[in-house]
């Protein structure tokens, strides 16, 4: 989705978990009309679950919303891992709930809210 993994050593863990929250955010914000307020926290907890085999630092999403992470979530959860890591789970993360989204309405939606937040994300870097 970004190249945040090329250039994450100049930026903290707290600020790769808060750009992709905000991508979440973003997310939700977007697909809430068309699927639900609950939608984008079970596309992220079912996205969690997939990719926790290879990245299982990521384990605690799959039991917590990510509405409820919070920065002291971030820094217990997340302080033995590299930043450079970290932005390859939360990169894995947002793929699986893109996959999710198309599954769900196709091209409908996707497509446009992918560019929204790939620009958002490069915002960061």
């Amino acid at each position: 989705m970004s190249n945040m993994s090329d250039h994450s050593s100049s930026v903290s863990h707290e600020q790769v978990a808060e750009a992709y929250l905000k991508a979440l955010r973003l997310i939700d914000d977007r697909v809430t009309p068309y699927l639900g307020k609950v939608t984008t926290r079970v596309l992220v907890q079912g996205a969690a679950k997939r990719v926790s085999s290879t990245y299982p630092f990521l384990h605690f999403l799959v039991k917590m919303p990510y509405t409820e992470v919070v920065p002291t979530v971030v820094h217990e959860q997340l302080s033995g891992v590299s930043t450079i890591e970290l932005a390859a789970a939360l990169d894995a993360l947002l793929q699986e709930c893109f996959a999710g989204i198309k599954e769900l309405t196709g091209d409908l939606i996707a497509p446009p809210i992918y560019d929204e937040v790939t620009r958002q994300l490069e915002q960061l870097q």
